[in-house]
């Protein structure tokens, strides 16, 4: 077990009384090594200022009793004159000396039976003016220590006896006036807690306890009052039982229609979205159709015309031939001709067979989720010319800025899609009416990713209508040309197909920027190619 898991075990443990008691004793504890110390230090200057001051006392004393002795040179008066100044107990030794010879006169000493610290005074012997001798009085600390350890140990006594007292006193008077009322207090709640409500709860007293008691019994009260309304209420809830089932389960009944016309309509509504959803991309396809139909229509046109004038030059010159008319500069004149018309033929024709194999990969993408690894700039490349057809009607240009090194394995259609919905949208929503814009798709590699922006000049996305582009059927021309499909299958692609996440920002006239992060390879398993997706 953790520290202070025990610690909080121990004292969830401590009752009411004994933490009072441990506060007392505590307090009062911590208040006794407070002063105790400062006691000790006063009784020691106190004994220690007394000392001193006997000392001088004595000092002076012996001084004045010992002048003339010196000055008649008689010891044994001297002698008998310091007994009563040696008779104090604190007085080690008494030594005194002639000037200026600095001879010893007399001494009288107990050191060596005394033990402690030892301290002189010095005061000089006159007779008259005159400087006749000087006596060392010396006083011992050992009487004075004995009489502070003596103080120090009665003053512990009856601090202890007062702390003792003040425990026991305090301990009476909280099981008197706290312990007790508490405990009958509580036995009054687990009667409330069982349901027991009887029992009336009274205290005659005006303090907390009181009061805490006449709480508790306008909570019995209270009780009581609520247990028999809810007597009542029971039994008029067994009365309504017996309507409630059958209504319960007429209810239930209700319930379980409206939930299946709900799901009929919500089928009905997904079958209707998942339609528009093929008529619009079949209508983008065909629209595609259209364009590509109309740019092949140049290149064929003019090998159609370059045929049938190679065919005339050789009719020509076959009946030249046959009726043996031909002359030199009629072939070389054929020749030339046959030689630029076969430029001319393969020129169109490769430009017709660059488009129509544009158009069949674009094709064979839009209409399949097929996986597979691709280079970015040439699918929005081959995009953008089959979108140009269309676009070159309108005052409209669309530029790309994609690095020719971003390869992904991922879904083609899918992702072109989402290019052609952003051009649509940019034309019929971002552009419509302005005598000129410019579409702009830029593209960057961010480590496993790549961040697709597509950006217009246009008159940008209203802000109360921002957050709802995506919602399905949500458009502003409803019935003029809009499904309100395009940007809600551009989502679903980038963020179910494709794996990425889609955002969009907008000013007032100053065109939207959608960014697109998708990952370079695609979620799910990469062997699965050619699968359908139904986006």
């Amino acid at each position: 077990m953790k520290t202070p898991s025990l610690i909080a075990s121990i004292f969830s443990r401590i009752t009411l009384r004994l933490a009072v008691v441990l506060a007392v004793f505590f307090g009062l504890l911590v208040t006794s090594i407070v002063l105790i110390p400062i006691q000790l230090r006063t009784i020691s200057a106190d004994s220690l200022k007394k000392l001193e001051d006997d000392h001088l006392r004595s000092a002076a004393i012996l001084a004045v009793i010992l002048s003339e002795p010196v000055w008649q040179i008689t010891p044994e008066i001297a002698k008998n004159s310091s007994e009563v100044v040696f008779s104090n107990p604190n007085v080690s030794e008494i030594h005194v000396i002639t000037l200026p010879d600095k001879k010893t006169f007399i001494t009288n000493s107990r050191k060596n039976t005394q033990q402690g610290k030892f301290r002189t005074q010095t005061r000089s012997i006159s007779h008259g003016e005159q400087i006749i001798g000087e006596v060392q009085l010396t006083f011992t600390e050992e009487i004075m220590q004995a009489e502070i350890n003596s103080n120090f140990y009665r003053a512990i006594l009856v601090t202890a006896t007062s702390f003792l007292l003040s425990v026991i006193c305090i301990y009476i008077v909280l099981q008197w006036r706290l312990v007790r009322p508490i405990k009958d207090l509580i036995e009054k709640s687990d009667l409330l807690a069982n349901g027991e409500l009887n029992e009336v709860i009274s205290f005659d007293r005006k303090d907390e306890i009181g009061h805490l008691a006449v709480s508790l019994e306008a909570t019995r009260q209270a009780l009581q009052r609520s247990f028999n309304e809810l007597e009542i209420k029971n039994q008029q809830l067994l009365e309504y039982s017996g309507t409630l089932e059958s209504k319960v389960r007429q209810r239930t009944q209700e319930l379980e229609n409206a939930n299946h016309h709900l799901e009929a309509a919500l089928a009905s509504v997904n079958s209707a979205q998942n339609e528009l959803a093929r008529i619009e991309r079949m209508a983008a396809l065909g629209s595609m159709v259209a364009g590509v139909a109309h740019e092949l229509n140049t290149p064929l046109g003019n090998c159609l015309l370059v045929a049938s004038t190679l065919s005339d030059e050789t009719r020509q010159i076959s009946k030249a031939m046959t009726e043996g008319t031909m002359r030199r500069s009629e072939l070389s004149h054929y020749v030339e001709a046959a030689t630029e018309s076969s430029k001319l033929l393969m020129r169109g024709l490769q430009q017709a067979a660059q488009l129509v194999g544009d158009f069949k990969q674009v094709a064979v993408d839009q209409s399949s989720a097929q996986r597979r690894k691709f280079t970015l700039m040439v699918v929005f490349q081959e995009l953008a010319a089959l979108l140009h057809s269309s676009l070159r009607k309108t005052p409209f240009n669309l530029e790309l800025d994609i690095p020719d090194d971003i390869e992904l394995d991922s879904y083609p259609g899918p992702l072109g899609q989402v290019f052609s919905n952003l051009v649509n949208n940019a034309v019929v929503h971002g552009l419509d009416g302005m005598s000129q814009g410019v579409m702009r798709c830029m593209a960057r590699r961010q480590e496993d990713h790549v961040l697709i922006v597509f950006e217009d000049s246009g008159k940008g996305i209203p802000p109360n209508i921002i957050k709802r582009i995506f919602e399905p059927f949500f458009t502003t021309k409803f019935g003029k040309g809009g499904s309100g499909l395009g940007l809600s299958i551009t989502f679903n692609i980038i963020t179910n197909v494709l794996g990425g996440e889609i955002k969009v920002t907008s000013e007032p006239n100053h065109g939207a920027r959608f960014e697109m992060s998708i990952p370079l390879i695609a979620p799910g398993n990469p062997e699965h190619v050619g699968q359908i997706i139904d986006v």
